[in-house]
């Protein structure tokens, strides 16, 4: 029996041609030796797992942190669905209920928006307005003139219950009256409004101004 079929050291059973290489019964079953090729033993787990790895990425999505589907609300137009500021006090003005009307003058945050509902004539701009065409103006122009009109009623309403707060010694009561009244001046001057709406603003802040001197405010 030669050296190499009793097992010497340093000696191969295998043909020289054969040495090196590890037979495929034996592939996964003999432990890593010092100087074998590591690709000979791992190639096969290594290509299961980029098969499981690309099905896997194919085939499923990643599952949010939550566990349940992300979703955009769409942005509400809060500027389309916040009720006017002067709407509903024009209504009860005009329903007969001018002290509540006046009143409501004083609880009313004037630098919301809008100030006229959408579609009605005071809600245009003078550019607007102007653009429109010349018999549209006319027809739009009575109820413009109505409705400016019952801005200024309902002014000076405030104005009077302001004076009439002063007469009865209740100070602080008039300067809310007179305040009020200024913040509702500066509303109806804004840069969106009617050219007429803004007149009446600034006179409606020139009186509001005139009576608050009267205080020494």
């Amino acid at each position: 029996m030669s050296g190499a079929e009793r097992g010497h050291p340093g000696r191969s059973a295998f043909a020289p041609h054969e040495q090196g290489r590890i037979p495929k019964w034996a592939a996964k079953s003999w432990p890593l030796r010092p100087g074998r090729p590591r690709s000979v033993i791992f190639t096969p787990l290594l290509a299961a797992i980029l098969v499981s790895v690309a099905l896997t990425g194919c085939g499923e999505k990643p599952d949010s942190p939550s566990g349940s589907t992300l979703s955009v609300k769409p942005r509400q137009n809060t500027l389309a669905t916040a009720t006017p500021s002067i709407e509903p006090i024009l209504t009860a003005w005009q329903q007969g209920d001018q002290a509540g009307a006046a009143a409501r003058v004083l609880e009313t945050d004037w630098k919301q928006r809008p100030l006229f509902s959408s579609g009605t004539t005071l809600s245009l701009s003078e550019a607007q307005f102007q653009a429109l065409p010349s018999a549209t103006r006319e027809a739009k122009s009575p109820e413009m003139l109505a409705q400016v009109g019952e801005l200024k009623k309902l002014a000076e309403a405030v104005a009077q219950s302001g004076r009439d707060a002063a007469a009865r010694k209740d100070i602080a009561q008039a300067r809310k009256h007179f305040v009020a009244l200024k913040g509702f001046g500066d509303a109806l001057d804004g840069p969106e409004c009617l050219g007429i709406v803004r007149l009446t603003g600034q006179a409606v802040r020139k009186k509001a101004a005139a009576e608050s001197a009267k205080l020494g405010m």
